[in-house]
């Protein structure tokens, strides 16, 4: 995941180092970096702050309508949902509740709905604001890898979670429900601090002396 000028510029200077040692001493020094650098990563997001030292962009605090239960034919089979509410817009209005019968958060299209059986109105209305730490799993070693090679010192993210990382990291619109999507703000999960310098030139100075 492409993410700072800086990570480029230190891949060259680590790799200029490294180029003066032996294979193995190579991998032991971009691994201990990688390592390092993945921790004070997680340290940071942990502590819900960009490299800028700015804070996270709070999250919004949400309006949730929800009406009491809808029940309906689809595709020859009746489903039940509750706490539904609608979402999209055009071909891609859908219906989002409880399905009952599967025990599971359901959507449903409404252009696949056959005919509503039941629909009830009582609607209810509240504020959510989560406190709970963003990016909690995102800052775990399970996704946020590191890893040494030959020539480089590598921290970061692979596949889908590289892409759900990316729309946080540089603030991109991504799709939250079957037809509607938002633009959420930016929080950097990597980048470098002036302070994640220091530790970089003292854990390669400490490796290189005898």
């Amino acid at each position: 995941m492409n993410v700072d000028p800086l990570f480029h510029a230190l891949d060259d200077y680590l790799a200029t180092v490294a180029a003066q040692l032996a294979p193995g001493q190579r991998r032991k020094l971009t691994r201990e970096v990688a390592i390092g650098l993945r921790k004070r990563q997680q340290q940071r997001i942990n502590s819900q702050k960009n490299p800028s030292g700015e804070s996270y962009t709070p999250r919004r605090r949400k309006i949730l309508r929800t009406q009491g239960g809808v029940k309906f034919l689809w595709k020859d089979e009746t489903r039940e949902l509750s706490n539904w509410r609608t979402t999209g817009r055009g071909e891609q209005r859908a219906i989002t509740g409880y399905d009952v019968d599967k025990g599971a958060l359901r959507t449903f299209y409404k252009r696949d709905i056959q005919r509503y059986i039941e629909i009830h109105l009582n609607q209810t209305k509240r504020t959510t604001n989560r406190k709970e730490k963003m990016f909690r799993r995102l800052r775990t070693a399970r996704f946020l890898k590191a890893y040494g090679t030959a020539s480089a010192a590598v921290v970061g993210y692979s596949g889908h979670t590289a892409e759900i990382a990316s729309v946080h990291q540089y603030g991109e619109v991504d799709t939250v429900a079957p037809g509607a999507s938002t633009r959420y703000p930016a929080r950097e999960l990597l980048g470098f601090t002036e302070s994640d310098l220091d530790w970089l030139a003292d854990t390669i100075v400490s490796f290189l002396q005898p």
